[in-house]
């Protein structure tokens, strides 16, 4: 009993294990192969980079907001796809952790403009739902746009549902996001989604 309580004072604490944060892996998007593997502070660059490509030249979150996150061992994981040849960066998906509602949060997915249409944003958020359900973590949530009709029919498509519109969540604008989750396994109880 003891043993399974300091395993589940363990996973409170830190519910992003060391071994999500020190893996480097090859996989195959659509007969492509990508290098994955969690993001480090040297990557800050590239991320920026990869942030202005995929938003028209935007940057949305500052590169101290990224380092902020990347700091944030205990409760955050952002795993980068790379292209082998070149080095260059395809993708990131970011994410928190909250044991305390059993769930992930993504904060942050963005795929290279060349690189989308591919399947490589499906595959990272459907890699982020397989480490929740690894975890026993039972709902995945994230915000998105309410004009990026083009992420919400992906979101919709891998089983999210629109929980409720936040008015003027975007600062930069003002625009609105919607909320989506979903609840991930055989985790029946709807009050999961509010």
């Amino acid at each position: 009993m003891w043993k399974k309580f300091n395993q589940l004072a363990h996973w409170w604490e830190k519910p992003v294990s060391d071994e999500m944060r020190e893996f480097h892996q090859t996989i195959v998007i659509k007969d492509f192969e990508f290098d994955l593997m969690p993001a480090k502070r040297s990557d800050l660059e590239d991320i920026i980079a990869l942030e202005k490509a995929a938003y028209d030249g935007e940057v949305l979150w500052p590169m101290e907001a990224f380092a902020e996150e990347l700091r944030r061992t205990r409760d955050r994981l952002y795993v980068i796809v790379r292209q082998p040849e070149t080095g260059s960066m395809v993708a990131l998906i970011g994410a928190a952790f909250r044991p305390g509602i059993h769930e992930v949060h993504i904060t942050n997915i963005m795929v290279a403009p060349h690189w989308q249409s591919r399947g490589v944003g499906t595959f990272l958020v459907m890699y982020m739902m397989t480490i929740a359900q690894q975890i026993n973590f039972h709902r995945i949530s994230l915000e998105v746009r309410v004009s990026n009709k083009r992420a919400q029919q992906l979101y919709a498509r891998l089983g999210f549902q629109i929980i409720r519109r936040k008015a003027h969540y975007y600062g930069e604008n003002g625009e609105d996001a919607f909320d989506m989750a979903q609840i991930l396994g055989n985790q029946i109880d709807n009050e999961l989604l509010i």
